[in-house]
């Protein structure tokens, strides 16, 4: 078996605590018809990373600033999670594949 190399970001992140000490409370995006931003409010200033999970069905994403449609953009499966760092999550348009699908999002800094 060859060498393989594992980089596992959730090792070294905790969740972003915000003035108060205490943890950021999660996003949820309903993601429609229309290509829309996957961060519905600002990010924390202490948000390195989000850790995010994609619910009901499929989604098209994009990273570039043009739209998301069903023929432009990254597919992600409903129940599919992940991690992006804060630049990318900011910068990420989505529009539904078939039906309304609910788009959470937890941020997280690293330790």
């Amino acid at each position: 078996m060859g060498n393989v190399i594992v980089n596992n970001l959730s090792l070294a992140l905790e969740p972003a605590k915000g003035n108060a000490g205490t943890a950021i409370a999660g996003q949820n995006k309903t993601v429609s018809s229309s290509s829309v931003a996957l961060v519905a409010t600002a990010l924390n200033g202490a948000t390195d990373y989000i850790l995010w999970t994609n619910h009901d069905d499929a989604i098209f994403v994009t990273f570039d600033g043009t739209a998301a449609t069903s023929s432009n953009g990254h597919k992600i499966a409903a129940g599919v999670s992940g991690e992006w760092s804060k630049a990318t999550a900011n910068a990420a348009l989505a529009i539904r594949e078939t039906t309304d699908a609910r788009f959470q999002i937890s941020e997280f800094q690293t330790k």
